[in-house]
């Protein structure tokens, strides 16, 4: 297998430009450069590339946290021993996550049950209803990890739906009401902002092809500007010369005093 390059930081910053505005990467980074910087240079730590980060490394409230089964896989690409068993006992369905270490031999379990879903008030979220085998799992491995992998998780040992997350089964952050940013939708926002002026709204618009949010608001201030500047210049009181230059303009007048016609 060829070893994996990691970019440079301006390889990376090129490619979060081009990123951005793909539809096909996780829509918490859609149009987010530079998040999509941020999690580049946090997935280095692991040694993955950018896809892989985007898809397994969040920051949820500025707290960084892993999918569970991307911390499975570090614990076990580090030689580590992991097992997950799950069964029924007085406690309801409960997770066992059992991990021992390759290199010293320490060795550390942690049980998560559906009664301690209860107890954390998780029981009720639509997630632990339909896959509650899998987000008690899940929970087992996410404690196990920062107990003894603390060197292999490297401080992201919470699981996205730990700290605050909607998640789906297999434990990845699900965005809701996010609303992807067409090149239609963008147009139609800048021409609200000139005000139905279509004149400016393609001036400003260009030759563009795609829009960032960032770029759009960008322009939506620049229309903002503009249609003050018109404002002013249709409220400021011409002098008589302007006044006279006007009319001659408008009515195709020779303005020379004393001349015949």
């Amino acid at each position: 297998m060829v070893p994996f390059r990691q970019p440079a930081f301006s390889e990376l910053v090129t490619m979060a430009e081009y990123l951005s505005n793909a539809f096909t990467i996780p829509k918490a980074y859609q149009r987010k450069p530079a998040d999509i910087v941020a999690v580049g240079l946090a997935g280095q730590a692991y040694g993955w590339d950018l896809s892989t980060s985007m898809r397994c490394y969040h920051v949820i409230e500025g707290t960084a946290s892993l999918k569970p089964e991307a911390m499975l896989a570090l614990v076990r690409r580090h030689g580590h021993n992991v097992k997950v068993v799950m069964s029924t006992g007085k406690n309801g369905r409960e997770a066992c996550a059992y991990g021992k270490r390759a290199d010293n031999g320490d060795e550390h379990t942690v049980v998560f049950s559906e009664a301690d879903a209860k107890n954390a008030g998780l029981a009720g979220k639509k997630n632990w209803q339909q896959y509650l085998d899998s987000m008690l799992q899940w929970r087992a491995v996410s404690s196990m990890c920062r107990f003894l992998f603390p060197d292999v998780v490297l401080g992201a040992g919470y699981t996205p739906e730990e700290i605050g997350a909607d998640t789906d089964s297999e434990g990845a952050p699900v965005q809701t009401g996010v609303v992807t940013l067409t090149v239609a939708m963008a147009k139609n926002e800048l021409l609200v902002a000139c005000e139905g002026d279509k004149n400016m709204a393609k001036y400003l618009w260009g030759d563009r092809t795609s829009i960032t949010e960032t770029e759009l608001e960008e322009l939506t201030k620049q229309a903002k500007d503009l249609l003050v500047e018109e404002a002013e210049v249709v409220d400021k009181p011409l002098t008589a010369d302007e006044a006279i230059a006007t009319l001659v303009e408008a009515f195709d007048l020779d303005n020379t005093e004393g001349e015949e016609s």
